[in-house]
């Protein structure tokens, strides 16, 4: 069924809201997002003809646009496209009528076309599932790496053995969190530290700890620096779960690519269960 895809204004806001309610409500909860909250910086966002939003991008070289599909008045699908060095794609969702219609690839093709335009070489995404691989597959992606999400409660209480101090750092060679915008993290609300791990004189991991606005899960990010000992994540964890405690989460989230599985056992000692997983897509221009 024909659709138009068009991009988020403050017009829409109401549609959107309801649309990420629809499709994302359930796991918003699971992580504590408070969906109100997130309407609230939309709106500000948005104001003035998406003043703030275009400010942010001038000062960070980092922005966004959503895209949504509507039928009329009504919005039916949306994609979110997250600008940085690569732009990310995510938050996609299609009202179950409008699935099989083409309503998802239109998005997709649309922003890739957009990020083409403007100069981007390369765009990543992420599938939760074997369909959405398909589909994303059609428009050019193709997977290039696996991601496991793990997640318990705080505070963690650990009692093993950690081997390793761990210090404050000003880099870490992690890609930044898609929500990092630098100097702006402070208005937005978006708290980041940056960790790393000593072995004796020996860096073992290094990690980025994110605490993003309206949500309840501090998230974890880390980079083994062979050979990294089990007692050097322990450490970690223990520096996270302060950290984390003190800003009021709730939950505690770890992120396992391919090069970091080796850690999964010593998650699952620490009481972690594993939520979600997904696949890293990536497509040239």
């Amino acid at each position: 069924m024909p659709v138009e895809i068009t991009t988020l204004t403050k017009t829409d806001l109401e549609s959107y809201i309801e649309l990420v309610r629809v499709g994302f409500g359930a796991e918003l909860a699971e992580r504590g997002t408070n969906i109100a909250g997130v309407a609230r910086l939309a709106r500000v966002l948005l104001a003035c003809r998406s003043l703030p939003l275009r400010t942010i991008e001038l000062l960070t070289h980092r922005g966004l646009f959503v895209l949504l599909a509507k039928d009329g008045e009504r919005a039916v699908g949306m994609l979110t496209v997250l600008k940085k060095r690569v732009p990310i794609l995510i938050g996609a969702y299609v009202r179950e009528e409008y699935r099989r219609s083409g309503v998802a690839l239109a998005l997709i093709n649309e922003a890739l076309s957009r990020l083409k335009r403007l100069g981007y070489l390369r765009v990543h995404g992420a599938v939760f599932d074997h369909t959405a691989q398909l589909l994303v597959e059609r428009a050019g992606f193709v997977p290039y790496d696996h991601i496991d999400l793990y997640q318990r409660s705080l505070p963690l209480g650990t009692g093993y053995f950690s081997d390793g101090s761990v210090q404050r750092a000003r880099r870490v060679d992690i890609p930044r969190h898609p929500y990092d915008l630098g100097p702006i993290n402070a208005l937005i609300g978006v708290r980041i530290r940056r960790l790393v791990v000593r072995s004796g004189k020996r860096e073992a991991l290094a990690a980025m700890l994110i605490a993003l606005p309206h949500q309840g899960v501090g998230e974890v990010q880390l980079r083994i620096i062979p050979p990294a000992s089990e007692g050097a994540l322990h450490a970690l964890l223990g520096a996270a779960d302060g950290w984390f405690t003190r800003l009021g989460r709730t939950r505690i989230s770890v992120s396992l690519h391919d090069d970091t599985q080796a850690l999964a056992s010593i998650l699952v000692e620490e009481g972690f269960v594993k939520r979600h997983s997904w696949v890293e897509m990536a497509v040239d221009l």
